[in-house]
């Protein structure tokens, strides 16, 4: 989840609040009981229609790597 917030979201565009809407009784962080915020946030992969940039390609791990982690982990005691 982290790395799609911080990969995807663009705060001004993808963020949305909405004010004044029910919270739990139990919820401090309110300045009133009864009322408070929530707030949305859009992760997702975006459409042609959203951006014009293109995304990058996704990190792979390298096959030589993997073996020699896959051949020391027992040792490594994870």
């Amino acid at each position: 989840m982290i790395w799609a917030l911080t990969t995807r979201v663009d705060a001004a565009r993808d963020t949305l609040i909405v004010e004044n809407t029910p919270i739990d009784y139990l919820d401090f962080a309110s300045p009133v009981s009864g009322p408070g915020s929530k707030m949305g946030i859009d992760a997702t992969n975006k459409w042609p229609g959203e951006t014009t940039r293109e995304w990058g390609t996704p990190i792979t791990r390298d096959k030589d790597v993997v073996a020699r982690i896959d051949a020391i982990w027992k040792d490594l005691g994870l």
